[in-house]
């Protein structure tokens, strides 16, 4: 999925928050040019599963968790993850640069270190979070207003979301322990 076609699939109507990614901030960094030309584009403020996107959290600068938090005991490899945004518990989402840009989850009160791999590039991270904000509308559609929130699907629904996230990577509940973990926490809520 290119950036212009992300925006377009994601905004559906004016309370829908987007930012863009200034310029100027990114071309500090070491990030390769078709996540430099997604994030000029721009990332949705919000996203379900409860993550933030932007730099409204950063003093709007675009930083690596070296530089940002300045810590003396921060591991020298925290240069390479720049921050793309956060999840509900505060742990950065970053972009690993020594590792082609994938997206990794850090933990805030371990140091930075790698809680798990989020998505391989930013583009299949965008394919993704439509396909699941997709999937939380369809069982609000199903099963009603609260659908979701009220864990109303099955597992036959959860297969299909499964189904879903393979057909963009078949092994991404090997290498994605951040949605493998999402959709056995959703298993778990099923009555």
């Amino acid at each position: 999925m290119n950036p212009a076609e992300f925006k377009l699939k994601w905004i559906q109507n004016e309370s829908d928050r987007w930012t863009e990614f200034d310029s100027c901030e990114l071309e500090k960094s070491e990030i390769n040019e078709s996540t430099n030309e997604f994030l000029k584009i721009g990332f949705p403020e919000d996203a379900a599963p409860y993550l933030g996107f932007g730099l409204r959290s950063y003093d709007w600068k675009f930083n690596n968790i070296l530089d940002y938090y300045e810590y003396d005991d921060l591991d020298p490899t925290t240069k390479f993850y720049w921050i793309l945004g956060s999840d509900n518990s505060g742990n950065p989402i970053c972009i690993d640069t020594s590792q082609n840009d994938r997206i990794i989850l850090l933990d805030h009160e371990q140091g930075f270190e790698i809680i798990g791999t989020v998505n391989k590039n930013i583009s299949e991270l965008a394919s993704f979070l439509l396909i699941y904000r997709n999937f939380i509308e369809e069982i609000n559609s199903k099963y009603g207003e609260d659908g979701f929130f009220d864990s109303k699907f099955t597992k036959i629904d959860l297969n299909e979301l499964e189904e879903k996230f393979k057909s963009l990577n078949s092994d991404y509940y090997l290498e994605s322990s951040f949605w493998d973990i999402e959709i056995e926490n959703l298993r778990a809520e099923i009555q």
